[in-house]
């Protein structure tokens, strides 16, 4: 056994002594995942090459395939490997929390909007449909743009929810780079939904933004007039 195939097996066994990652300095953690991708080579310098190359894990993480592929030996297989697991990620936290949810509280609602946005770089407007018993019933991207701008329109989102037959919905979008504070185009569009619907009797119960401080409610700032209970 080479030295640093070794090397590679005591990193596996003590993921596994450690249930997890939590003793894994950052560069540690990508060295053990670019094990699985790239097989007869020593992959800590290549980690610490990643860090240093882009500044941190998470924007390892967030890096474009040929932006890793720009690293030296880095080849498309790694940066799949890489690429794959934000993705992976939000599949799996809106998995999870689809399976069981009930969308009656501001918690509830801002965690599962937040649990959308994992690694997304471009601003994204999902849809999500509700029931009379605040049960999520369908999720989806119905506006994606660039940076710091997505196309929207009120009658897209208001044949979406007559053809699902909801009672009532949850609209949300993310401020890439940016803080979750709402714009006054943000204010204007919650505001002409939020009478649109009430029109045709759906409730809109809130809009989260997501960004870099974290979530924005208008429901729990007082700026809809929601059932969403605290």
């Amino acid at each position: 056994m080479s030295e640093h195939q070794g090397h590679r097996e005591r990193m596996r066994a003590r993921f596994e002594r450690d249930s997890g990652m939590e003793s894994f300095a950052p560069h540690e953690a990508l060295e053990l995942l670019l094990t699985y991708a790239i097989p007869r080579k020593d992959t800590n310098p290549i980690a610490h090459r990643l860090i240093d190359h882009f500044g941190s894990l998470h924007a390892v993480l967030e890096a474009p395939a040929d932006e890793l592929t720009a690293v030296p030996e880095i080849g498309q297989r790694a940066a799949q490997l890489i690429t794959m697991l934000l993705p992976l990620f939000r599949l799996y936290e809106n998995d999870r929390l689809q399976k069981r949810a009930t969308l009656d509280s501001y918690r509830l609602v801002r965690d599962y909007c937040w649990s959308l946005y994992h690694g997304v770089t471009v601003e994204k407007f999902y849809l999500l449909s509700l029931d009379s018993q605040l049960k999520l019933l369908d999720v989806r991207v119905i506006a994606e743009g660039t940076l710091d701008e997505v196309p929207v329109y009120p009658r897209e989102v208001v044949g979406i929810l007559l053809r699902q037959k909801a009672a009532g919905a949850v609209i949300s979008h993310n401020h890439p780079g940016q803080t979750s504070a709402p714009s006054k185009a943000d204010i204007e569009l919650t505001c002409r939904l939020h009478r649109l619907l009430g029109e045709i009797g759906i409730t809109l119960h809130d809009h989260v933004i997501a960004g870099t401080d974290g979530t924005y409610s208008f429901a729990q700032a007082g700026m809809l007039t929601s059932e969403t209970e605290t």
